[in-house]
């Protein structure tokens, strides 16, 4: 499968208001809401550098089952692929199980991290800039 790039990397925090704060004070990052991800049960929040600050949305989702069992830190890495079907198809095939799937403004697919040592895996598509980085200009 061929990877055209990172496309964004993803902390999971406890306080999703606090950790905006520290990093934005730290290294002067300033950071777009992205709202909620019911497919993963957190709310997120996107600076233009790729770095995603996210939070559980409910105490008893999979996110803060997640934060709970793992803790704070790293918990998804996107890597920007030329072609999500394809990029899809060689998953299944390898048996590393889909969490969630959208494809409607922006195409992704997220994977399982006890399958990929880990590390949630989302595959993302789309043609030039990523749709959100222009969202977050507005």
């Amino acid at each position: 499968m061929k990877i055209e790039k990172i496309d964004h990397v993803a902390i999971l925090v406890k306080d999703l208001n606090k950790a905006e704060k520290f990093f934005s004070d730290l290294f002067e990052m300033k950071f777009s809401k992205l709202g909620e991800v019911e497919e993963v049960d957190a709310r997120s929040m996107m600076e233009s550098s790729g770095i995603e600050i996210l939070e559980p949305l409910t105490p008893d989702g999979p996110t803060a089952k997640t934060l709970e069992r793992r803790g704070e830190g790293l918990t998804l890495i996107s890597l920007k692929v030329p072609n999500l079907d394809e990029a899809m198809a060689e998953m299944k095939a390898r048996g590393i199980r889909l969490v969630a799937e959208r494809h409607e403004d922006v195409r992704l697919a997220i994977y399982h991290p006890k399958d990929t040592y880990g590390v949630m895996i989302e595959l993302i598509e789309y043609d030039a800039e990523h749709p959100l980085l222009n969202a977050m200009r507005k």
